[in-house]
């Protein structure tokens, strides 16, 4: 799956990085009328049968923003705008899933399930963006917010430049690199080789040394969990570490905040066949311990890794569970076919070391009125702190010193 490549630098315009190739038109361009919908269930079917042929990753699906809908917006101000736009012949060719959010008394325009999605976007078909102009989208995108209730800010964050080779036209919004780094893994060789590959031997030795601290410690064992009572065990063991981590990190807890556990048990559950989606927990155990726990998503033959654990026990910890569970992970989606191993977003040095796809996600913030202007001014400053805090290791060392003594949270 090609994404776009790390040469951007967080902050910068992303037309000073990355432009549409010239692509031509195969056919006459069609005029596309728009829906507004502040429900789901209506734009169902519709919005399975696009996702099937569209540029898209798992966050954009119907099965993902109707789990999060379900379990985290029911308990939250969000309000739903599904924008659903269509061909001369009725096919949907765009689904825009946005919602408006109150920041005290600034109404933002976000990604439906944004702060919770690695990725954002729309939903287009291959066809539509073939003929899509960045003068087309900005006359269509006029037409959408003509549609929409009034807001004062637009904010799109952790959107895709690129997906399968299609230059996204949202970031013609004026989108901007944002601060994290994402990695994914290109699966293209038999495991033996893939490993040599990304590997050193030097790197290979000292991961077998590893290993085979934890075997003497208490037989390790990997497993993939797809259904049943070892599934909902495995969850809820992820849970605790994930929020014990966070506790010692000084890092707020996402997985308190109401309806996530929900959110994430329903991934868990879903299956290729009903929901296009595929959700598994794969663990790494050392004798009756779970070492490490991994929430991942496979859709399109792709994996993404999405909720990471490590257990609190220190000398398990000594052997890196978390990275060996990445390993036997990746090896699992290497024996079973699939194509690519996304790592999402932030940055660890064993991501970076196996990916070959690096990049920077685009954030486009773009005020409409004057309070969304000010509220803009202190947004863009907080993100170029974090943007210089990030890409300096002398300062990013000291903000999670300062976050563990709980400076921040």
């Amino acid at each position: 799956m090609d994404i776009t490549d790390a040469s951007g630098i967080a902050g910068k315009p992303y037309s000073d990085l990355a432009q549409p190739g010239s692509v031509a038109v195969t056919r006459p361009r069609q005029k596309i009328s728009l829906e507004l919908f502040d429900e789901l269930e209506p734009v169902c079917h519709d919005w399975q049968a696009l996702e099937a042929e569209a540029v898209c990753t798992p966050f954009h699906t119907y099965a993902w923003s109707h789990a999060w809908r379900t379990h985290v917006e029911s308990m939250s101000e969000v309000r739903t705008a599904i924008v659903v736009g269509r061909d001369d012949n009725g096919t949907v060719q765009m689904i825009l899933p946005l919602a408006l959010r109150k920041h005290g008394p600034v109404t933002a325009l976000e990604w439906l399930s944004g702060e919770h999605a690695t990725y954002t976007g729309g939903l287009f078909h291959p066809s539509f963006l073939n003929q899509l102009s960045k003068t087309d989208f900005l006359v269509l995108w006029s037409r959408v917010v003509a549609l929409l209730p009034p807001f004062d800010i637009v904010q799109f964050l952790a959107q895709m430049p690129m997906i399968d080779g299609w230059f996204n036209p949202t970031t013609h919004l004026g989108a901007r690199t944002s601060a994290n780094s994402y990695f994914c893994i290109t699966i293209d060789a038999e495991w033996e080789e893939l490993h040599r590959q990304r590997r050193s031997k030097s790197t290979r030795r000292s991961e077998r040394r590893r290993e085979r601290q934890l075997n003497e410690i208490g037989p390790m064992k990997f497993e993939t969990h797809f259904e049943g009572p070892a599934l909902a065990q495995a969850t809820e063991v992820m849970f605790k570490q994930r929020s014990a981590r966070f506790g010692e990190q000084g890092i707020h807890d996402f997985l308190s905040d109401a309806g996530m556990t929900g959110f994430y048990r329903a991934l868990t559950k879903m299956t290729a066949r009903s929901h296009g989606i595929e959700g598994y927990v794969s663990s790494l155990s050392v004798g009756d311990t779970m070492a490490a726990g991994l929430l991942n998503l496979i859709h399109k033959n792709k994996n993404y890794a999405l909720v990471s654990s490590m257990t609190t026990d220190e000398t398990l910890r000594k052997s890196s569970p978390g990275e060996i569970l990445m390993r036997h992970t990746l090896k699992y989606c290497c024996e079973t076919g699939l194509e690519a191993y996304d790592c999402g977003g932030g940055y660890d040095i064993y991501k970076d070391s196996w990916s070959d796809i690096k990049f920077h996600t685009a954030d486009t913030v773009a005020p409409r009125t004057m309070l969304g202007s000010a509220y803009d001014g202190s947004y863009n400053g907080f993100l170029m702190a974090k943007s210089h805090i990030k890409q300096s290791p002398v300062l990013w060392k000291a903000f999670k010193t300062l976050r563990k003594l709980g400076f921040w949270s």
